[in-house]
């Protein structure tokens, strides 16, 4: 994972995956109107030595997510 390293213990070993609740962890900005909302799930580091989360990231492009 080129050079990434853990904020927490400086370990390159790290796992990205994404964020999750029932529904699944979403992005909504606060702009948004109407009753569909665009929105983003939202991607994530973590280390595999100390547990730390870290490296939030939208999957949509920002862009994407106003007109």
């Amino acid at each position: 994972m080129d050079d990434r390293k853990c904020p927490e213990c400086n370990s390159d070993e790290l796992i990205e995956g994404l964020l999750s609740a029932s529904m699944g962890l979403t992005f909504i900005p606060d702009d948004e109107k109407g009753f569909i909302k665009k929105s983003s799930l939202v991607s994530a580091l973590a280390c595999r030595k100390c547990g730390a989360v870290f490296g939030l990231r939208l999957k949509n492009k920002p862009d994407k997510l106003t007109d």
